[in-house]
């Protein structure tokens, strides 16, 4: 009789085949992808949290991470495209798109997709997180944007908001890493604020060398990453050790610079989903007139509606086609709910403009002021590749979009104005036609009201022909007055008349004042911007600051070691080599083991490296494992057993997944303790250019110095696949067939740590409250096929 310390928790049989499996470090949660691209979320007795569909068809999923949080997951698609994806409701809180990154002709980005995903935590809090300063509260300054009009209501961009305070509002710095194209680390702190984009080029000093890249690493603080890594000219597999000490000495000015990214991002899809409720309330104006105008212009020729109500106003008599609208079609009461109808939209969009976009412009102003301030201090930020020029710029943008709001202000004064003057008129008219009796006060019409009035019904329907794709169909017909122009991406075509502006008139008599001046500037440039161009020039402008193609962060990294560590024959692919990394806080050491589960007797290769007080030491070993681990049973020949799937489980085990030597369904699941591993690993010299796995590393069958109690078989288990987390203390394994998945639960027994064997024991009925805290209700038994 031995104990493993597992206990089975499921046995689920699935509808498509599994491929990949990550266990989150927070909560009971399992992320899944299958065959067709899906990613699933279970939960540890299988309950299904959620099911997401590949972004299109024929992609599938090439990597997973779990933000350390746990409340969002990064999927990675071999089409080069990542997705945030919310645990909550599984909205995309970010999406980052690296095909075009990939553009060069001698290569496809399909064939390499995003092979690997790392989000890590760097230890210990952040100061500027936990410490209130009075200098880094905007709210003293700035009033908060109301919540958006309800004419427009898009989940998926207020779960954009609400995620992305979710992301910066953290004590703990984490960088989100993705690996992509041949050879690109893309880093991003918070999964939010792109610090930059560094090549292996820069760490091999191969400008020409093309790679995959296999994992990545950061140790705990931050100051060391290792990258795992395949080169496609030798078939390599190698190792790097970099020196990202600039991560650590700035996590204070990395968060301080995330933060704002976060307030300014925020503050930009809050002015795209206002400046949407502006348009349908604008649209809702053009849709009330065409409905109402419409069947008169039909019956009239081309450009007779304004001829006709022109002819009304100078001789105060109507058409006989104008008579029979206005009295059968309008009537004074339609007249009425119309113009109120009209009215109405016009004072959203007046509210919309003061009360939102006033307020957003202003306070994209003041965030982008205080990044420039800090672009001002270079012995602290100058790391971190912000340009004050671009900020400058951007700057400049954000106030021309405030110049153009007030812009639109005084427009849409002047058009309610007119407007109220037309419909004014319109009731007169029809009141006079049908003879009724009225208070002069109601009748009486102004010089100045004719004017209005005059002035609006020019180019009342200026129809724009050439917008449309054929004859028969009807275009937009009323281009009513100046407003519509600043809601499209074109040009303005009635420019304001500002020949009077004092300030204008100051600057062209003081040109002088417009030199090298990054506080005084003109907007003669802008002038025939609309509104809409003017806020696609801001989110250019802002997303210069933050490009990553145009920052250089890599010179802020150096190569410690780089090393080569197999050398394959055959081609390489992702099925077959198996790899886990980890970083061991409390020894401050990498650990890394891999396998090639084409040859699987081959055994395990294991290295670390430590990095204590800067002096790096590292260790090799190669190891089997045989049926001797099997002694209880004697009828069973010793011979290595096939090595089928490894990870760490935690710093002190490792996981591995072997085949049963003589039953042919059964694996065996083996926690290693690496205490053993490292015992019988001897130290190499890292500057050496030799490859480190090679014949004078000789292979050792840990067998038997492994006790019975670290293994389990897995009875009418063809397993293929594992999955782990020594945090959680839950394992998965994959059949091979992909279609059976068999949850564990792991309960390792610390007390016993100075035994060799560190060995597991079984999760007992007299299991504590604390340590039973985690595992959910054991009853829920719903079959869930995916």
């Amino acid at each position: 009789m031995f104990h493993c310390g597992m206990r089975q928790m499921e046995e689920k049989h699935v509808a498509n085949q599994v491929d990949l499996m990550v266990w989150s470090n927070r909560l009971d949660l399992l992320a899944l992808s299958n065959f067709k691209g899906e990613v699933q979320v279970h939960r540890l007795h299988w309950q299904k949290v959620w099911n997401l569909p590949p972004p299109k068809d024929n992609v599938v999923v090439d990597s997973m991470a779990w933000r350390p949080d746990g409340k969002a997951l990064a999927i990675g698609y071999n089409s080069g495209t990542v997705c945030i994806i919310n645990i909550e409701d599984k909205e995309i809180i970010d999406k980052y798109d690296f095909a075009y990154e990939t553009s060069e002709e001698f290569y496809m980005a399909n064939n390499y997709g995003i092979p690997c995903i790392t989000w890590a935590v760097k230890s210990g809090n952040l100061e500027s997180a936990l410490e209130y300063n009075v200098y880094d509260d905007p709210s003293i300054f700035l009033p908060n944007p109301p919540s958006p009009s309800n004419t427009y209501k898009n989940q998926g961009v207020e779960d954009n908001i609400k995620s992305c305070h979710d992301n910066i509002d953290q004590t703990q710095l984490s960088m989100l890493m993705i690996a992509y194209g041949s050879g690109n680390i893309y880093m991003s702190v918070f999964g939010r604020y792109p610090y930059g984009t560094i090549h292996l080029s820069h760490i091999t000093k191969d400008d020409y060398g093309e790679y995959k890249i296999l994992d990545i690493n950061l140790s705990e603080d931050f100051s060391v990453m290792q990258v795992l890594y395949l080169d496609k000219t030798t078939n390599n597999i190698s190792l790097s050790l970099v020196n990202t000490s600039v991560l650590s000495a700035y996590a204070e000015e990395l968060f301080t610079v995330a933060t704002k990214h976060g307030q300014i991002v925020s503050l930009l899809t809050h002015l795209d989903r206002t400046m949407i409720s502006i348009t349908e309330a604008w649209e809702h104006i053009l849709l009330e007139m065409d409905t109402k105008m419409a069947y008169y212009a039909s019956s009239v020729a081309e450009g007779g509606v304004s001829a006709d109500l022109l002819e009304l106003l100078m001789l105060g008599v109507p058409s006989d086609e104008l008579e029979v609208f206005l009295l059968q079609e309008l009537t004074a009461k339609g007249l009425k709910k119309f113009g109120n109808s009209v009215e109405l939209s016009y004072s959203t969009i007046q509210k919309l403009v003061l009360r939102q976009l006033n307020i957003i412009g202003q306070s994209v102003t003041y965030h982008l002021a205080e990044l420039r301030g800090l672009t001002r201090i270079p012995d602290r930020y100058k790391v971190l590749c912000l340009e004050e020029k671009m900020v400058t710029e951007a700057i400049r943008a954000s106030c021309a979009f405030l110049n153009k709001c007030l812009e639109l202000q005084q427009v849409i004064d002047v058009s309610m104005r007119n407007y109220k003057a037309f419909f004014r008129w319109l009731f007169v008219v029809i009141v006079r036609l049908l003879d009724e009796q009225t208070s002069s006060e109601i009748v009486k019409i102004t010089q100045q009201e004719l004017t209005h009035i005059a002035e609006f019904l020019y180019n009342f329907d200026n129809v724009h022909e050439e917008n449309t794709e054929s004859p028969t169909e009807r275009p937009v017909k009323f281009n009513l007055e100046r407003l519509g122009q600043y809601l499209l991406d074109e040009d303005l075509t009635i420019l304001p008349d500002d020949e009077d502006n004092p300030w204008h008139k100051f600057l062209k008599e003081n040109s002088c004042l417009l030199k090298e001046n990054d506080t005084i500037f003109s907007m003669l440039e802008f002038k025939k911007f609309s509104l809409v161009q003017q806020q696609n020039h801001l989110k250019i402008s802002v997303g210069k600051i933050f490009d990553v193609r145009i920052k250089d962060v890599a010179k802020y990294f150096s190569v410690l070691y780089n090393l080569k560590l197999y050398e394959y024959q055959n081609k390489l692919t992702k099925e077959h080599l198996r790899i886990s990394q980890i970083f061991d806080a409390n020894e401050e050491r990498f650990m890394m083991a891999f396998t090639d589960s084409e040859h699987m007797t081959e055994g395990i290769k294991f290295m670390s490296v430590n990095i204590k007080d800067r002096i790096c030491i590292a260790t090799a070993s190669k190891f089997s494992i045989s049926s001797f681990l099997l002694r209880d049973n004697i009828d069973i020949p010793e011979q290595d057993l096939s090595i089928l799937d490894l990870q760490f489980y935690s710093s002190e085990y490792l996981s591995v997944l072997v085949n049963h030597p003589s039953i042919e369904d059964c694996t065996i699941f083996i926690q290693v303790p690496l205490k053993i591993v490292l015992e019988n690993s001897s130290e190499f010299n890292m500057k050496s250019k030799s490859l480190v796995f090679n014949e004078k590393v000789i292979r050792r069958n840990l067998s038997p110095q492994l006790d019975i109690s670290v293994y389990k078989v897995l009875d009418k288990m063809d397993g293929f696949r594992i999955a782990v987390s020594g945090g959680r203390k839950v394992a998965v394994v994959l059949s091979n067939s992909h279609r059976k998945v068999r949850v564990f639960e792991m309960e390792i027994n610390g007390e016993d740590e100075e035994d060799e064997t560190l060995d597991t024991t079984p999760l007992s009925q007299g299991t504590n409250a604390s340590e039973s805290q985690n595992t959910p209700d054991k009853h829920n038994d719903q079959d869930i096929t995916f």
